[in-house]
């Protein structure tokens, strides 16, 4: 029987995902739950129904299949998530795509197959594969198996994964990587509890871990508001990546945004702001210099806008 896996979007043609032009799959499913996370629709391990209310033109056919979760007053549309069970059949009959799915299981062939359209373009860019998520890692068998097809076909492979899972996924998926974008948030245990939901010690661990498996790495540091963008914040870190191995090749500082607030309202949950505005250029320069004085020996960067 074939491997299959929970996969909430495949992107093609991304440039911020690793070198070159990549296609990028985001397994649906992620056991932390970071209160600015940019990817809302695939944290549940189960598909979830998306409503862009500006799409909906009040024709009332999802009523029409599910009058138990769709309502209408005149043309204005309610959607009721509670017990809601998921099945997709009023975003089927959706004229506009005002109801969508998120989620959809595939196989390992399916995926590689999606991959494999844009060969071309990876040859001519240096580009490649990355695996994302939610956390990609929590399906480790499909993961190896996909990744292990990439390479066989000298497709560049690469993952971005936040390393709260079990060790055995580790070594699962690594002797198939090329590149690894490891997420490393915040230094105190209890802060990172709390914002994060998960403990850091096994984050912190794996990720030394890795950095001894793979000949490269990223660590990449999301600059939260009166979170972690304290010079003190950054100097724990840099402490905390100068235990790791020569994989680390480089640390990227990413800048705080509220993009993913349209995901928010489209799930039917409440967004968690850290303010409106991201950090300037001259506040990144100041992070990222504090960084430096502790990791001497690994490149320091962040995206100037």
């Amino acid at each position: 029987m074939s491997l299959t896996a929970l996969i909430s979007n495949i992107s093609r043609g991304s440039l911020h995902d690793g070198k070159g032009i990549r296609t990028v799959v985001y397994f649906k499913g992620c056991n932390l739950r970071c209160r600015w996370c940019h990817n809302p629709e695939a944290l549940s391990r189960k598909k979830d129904i998306l409503y862009a209310p500006v799409k909906c033109i009040g024709c009332g056919k999802c009523a029409s299949v599910c009058p138990e979760h769709h309502g209408f007053n005149g043309k204005e549309h309610t959607y009721f998530r509670k017990d809601c069970r998921r099945c997709g059949s009023c975003a089927e009959i959706c004229p506009t795509g005002a109801l969508s799915v998120c989620g959809k299981e595939m196989s390992v062939e399916e995926v590689f197959a999606e991959i494999k359209k844009d060969r071309h373009y990876y040859a001519a860019s240096d580009g490649g594969v990355t695996l994302s998520g939610g956390e990609c890692l929590l399906q480790a068998d499909f993961c190896a198996a996909l990744l292990k097809k990439c390479r066989a076909e000298k497709i560049h492979t690469a993952i971005e994964s936040a390393f709260f899972t079990d060790e055995k996924n580790m070594e699962k998926v690594l002797p198939f990587v090329d590149f690894v974008f490891a997420d490393l948030k915040i230094a105190d245990p209890q802060k990172h509890r709390r914002y994060t939901g998960g403990d850091n010690k096994k984050i912190i661990e794996n990720i030394r871990i890795m950095s001894s498996t793979v000949k490269e790495a990223t660590i990449r540091i999301p600059v939260i508001p009166g979170v972690n963008d304290g010079e003190e914040d950054m100097e724990a870190l840099g402490k905390i990546i100068g235990s790791f191995a020569d994989g680390i090749k480089s640390v990227e500082l990413l800048k705080y945004n509220i993009l993913a607030s349209s995901k928010y309202a489209s799930l039917g949950k409440e967004y968690c702001s850290f303010g409106a505005e991201t950090q300037s250029n001259e506040k990144m320069e100041i992070l990222k210099n504090a960084l430096r004085k502790i990791v001497k020996n690994i490149p320091v960067f962040f995206e100037r806008s």
